[in-house]
């Protein structure tokens, strides 16, 4: 947690202090009332369903101080009264990232933002003192909870900035303005509430323009729409990675059975580096990882070590045994590039039985809801020996797998047909891909599946 004392919320966010002192410090900044204890702050933000300020009284019987509007009262205990909660909560970021010189790495994109925010802070934790943004908190509200709760002798911050709206990216650029900024790709996702994926280009490129002055844009040379962005960028060096043109070349990925070889060539240099993940995508998310550490002055020797040090856990998907099965979850979130992404993972796995795919509705694919699904559905049967479609979208996803080949994919409408096909077909040493969008809830299915044990 960083040190923050509540002088310092009065000094850059012009709180008004009632009922704490100004030299303690926060022990924690929350905006879950169940989270807090003695010397918490907490955020009373707006909901769509309740307001923060509801819970304040549960704040200050446990003994924490909670951060409320000019129209909250009565106020009977330790606050902070500001103009708006949320806006605070930024500006305390952005002054606390000046006053300290904290180095900021900024990443979006479409597909692979949270794992190349994971490897990147891997690759920097070789040398610095790195926070970063924590599980999907990518938001106005998620970027500065990860800053306030990172290491106080924090050096280098890691934000992932995700967006559902123009506009978006570009004010989290305000909170944590990037000396560095990665896109990773330019895909459908979000469509349905940006409406062409022009827009969806001109949202991720408020990274860009969000840059500090001599900042550094890493940028993925394989995607036409980020190169557009890249190649009109003025003011600001941009390194590229990609399999065929960049300042670091992908030659080559291999997936072992608990990893993933990734070999680059850099400045006439090869070099193999070996994460425990899974998956060919993470070639261009170690070659983007490779290119920041390189420009925050990072040995080559430095950023392989910090990447082969990665955590296994915080891949997005996740290889689980479950008694005789292997399980394949990834169900954060899904598109159509991410959902052929982990059937090459699945099609790549010695497995004894059977590979199965259980495959979800992708949602807000838009005016591409059809032809994503039916994208899956093709490559679905080119991977899978069993495809079950679960939901009402993905019934294209299986019409077009039983095209190309009839008979290997079956439709059920939710969670429970889909525990029940499983339950009755499932066969010792099956691996089982789950993919779908975060809405599904297959999170469930797989927790169901958990409690059932597999089959004997």
């Amino acid at each position: 947690m960083m040190v923050v004392k509540v002088q310092d919320i009065v000094d850059f966010c012009s709180a008004r202090a009632l009922g704490v002192e100004l030299d303690d410090v926060l022990k924690d900044v929350t905006i879950h009332s169940q989270e807090v204890r003695p010397g918490s702050l907490f955020v009373a933000l707006p909901g769509s369903r309740t307001h923060g300020h509801q819970f304040v009284p549960e704040v200050w019987e446990k003994g924490g101080i909670a951060m409320v509007e000019k129209t909250f009262g009565p106020i009977t205990g330790p606050s902070l009264v500001v103009e708006s909660p949320l806006m605070a909560m930024g500006t305390l970021t952005r002054s606390l990232v000046d006053a300290r010189h904290i180095t900021v790495v900024g990443i979006t994109g479409s597909v692979g933002k949270t794992s190349a925010k994971e490897l990147i802070a891997a690759t920097l934790q070789s040398r610095f003192v790195v926070g970063k943004s924590q599980q999907n908190y990518n938001t106005a509200i998620g970027i500065p909870l990860s800053f306030l709760r990172s290491p106080h002798s924090m050096t280098h911050f890691v934000a992932e900035m995700g967006m559902r709206a123009l506009g978006e990216i570009a004010h989290l650029t305000t909170i944590t303005p990037p000396d560095v900024a990665v896109i990773t790709n330019i895909g459908p996702n979000h469509l349905e509430s940006l409406g062409s994926i022009k827009n969806i280009q001109r949202a991720k490129g408020e990274i860009l323009q969000g840059l500090k002055p001599q900042g550094t844009a890493v940028l993925n040379a394989d995607d036409p729409l980020v190169r557009e962005l890249g190649e009109h960028l003025s003011g600001h060096p941009v390194l590229w990675f990609g399999h065929k043109s960049g300042d670091v070349l992908i030659d080559h990925v291999h997936m072992l059975d608990t990893a993933t070889e990734v070999t680059l060539k850099y400045q006439g240099d090869v070099m193999t580096i070996r994460i425990p993940w899974l998956g060919e995508q993470h070639g261009s998310n170690v070659a983007a990882a490779f290119l920041v550490g390189t420009a925050l002055g990072l040995h080559p020797d430095e950023i392989r070590s910090g990447l082969e040090q990665v955590d296994p856990g915080t891949s997005r998907l996740q290889r689980k045994s479950l008694g005789s099965l292997m399980i394949l979850a990834d169900y954060y979130n899904a598109s159509p590039l991410s959902m052929t992404m982990s059937l090459q993972v699945l099609a790549a796995n010695k497995a004894m039985g059977r590979r199965i795919a259980v495959l979800g509705d992708m949602l807000e694919l838009g005016t591409q809801e059809e032809s994503g699904h039916w994208q899956v559905g093709t490559a679905a049967s080119r991977r899978a020996d069993i495809i079950l479609a679960v939901g009402p979208r993905a019934q294209i996803i299986a019409k077009a797998a039983n095209v190309e080949k009839p008979g290997i994919a079956i439709w059920v409408a939710n969670l429970d047909e889909a525990y029940g096909w499983l339950e009755n077909h499932l066969r010792a040493g099956d691996v089982v891909l789950l993919k779908a969008s975060h809405g599904m809830n297959f999170d469930e299915l797989y927790q169901r599946l958990k409690d059932w044990g597999g089959p004997s």
